[in-house]
């Protein structure tokens, strides 16, 4: 090997172990830690450790808690969150009637439990991987990629791990066994614009 070579090679193993150095140090490669729950001096609005934390912030700047909202104004916003969409007449009326203490945290699990659940949250997935049902560029004519859609939006709905979500996107269709819904995911791959212009790279084209 000649000595250019070696010196750069040793160079890039220095680089390396730099870089090594300084990612371990990134908050991602921390092992989390418990952090003490703070001392407050209003403590008739504590009801979990998270409230803790906000109200010292609140009160280290001067500040006062808003007042409680009412139940109506709960569930639209709940339901907004969750689903984007807002709640009926007739589940507005129910959860004002539900005097169970309990009442709010079903709540939470009936709309976590909403087809509409992964409709919402699957579209930031969507617009993230540039989902679009036309090819775009010059052409754009339109393509049949809805099964990935809805695939992203069942995945939402199943509680998909995110290890699994990633690799069934990345590579379902090598995967032993591969079922149709891992092939379907890797629609994931073909989201991005096609180019149907003339004298084109067979490659390039549509599929």
């Amino acid at each position: 090997m000649s000595s250019s070579r070696s010196k750069w090679l040793a160079g890039l193993t220095v680089a390396c172990a730099v870089t090594t150095g300084a990612a371990e140090q990134h908050w991602a490669f921390k092992a989390a830690v418990r952090p003490r729950e703070p001392n407050v001096k209003d403590e008739s609005h504590v009801q979990n450790a998270i409230d803790r934390f906000v109200i010292q912030r609140l009160e280290n700047e001067g500040l006062r808690l808003s007042p409680e909202a009412d139940r109506v104004t709960l569930i639209r916003r709940l339901s907004l969150d969750l689903i984007g969409l807002p709640p009926t007449m007739k589940e507005v009326d129910e959860f004002v009637a539900d005097t169970d203490p309990k009442a709010y945290e079903r709540l939470v699990e009936h709309l976590l439990a909403s087809a509409h659940y992964g409709e919402r949250w699957g579209r930031i997935w969507l617009d993230a991987a540039r989902y679009a049902d036309s090819n775009g560029f010059e052409k754009d004519a339109a393509r049949s990629i809805w099964p990935y859609r809805d695939w992203v939006i069942q995945a939402f709905n199943s509680d998909m791990p995110f290890d699994r979500f990633t690799i069934e996107q990345l590579a379902g269709d090598l995967l032993p066994n591969a079922t149709l819904q891992q092939r379907i995911a890797t629609g994931f791959l073909r989201n991005s614009m096609l180019n149907q212009e003339g004298g084109i790279e067979p490659e390039q084209g549509p599929r």
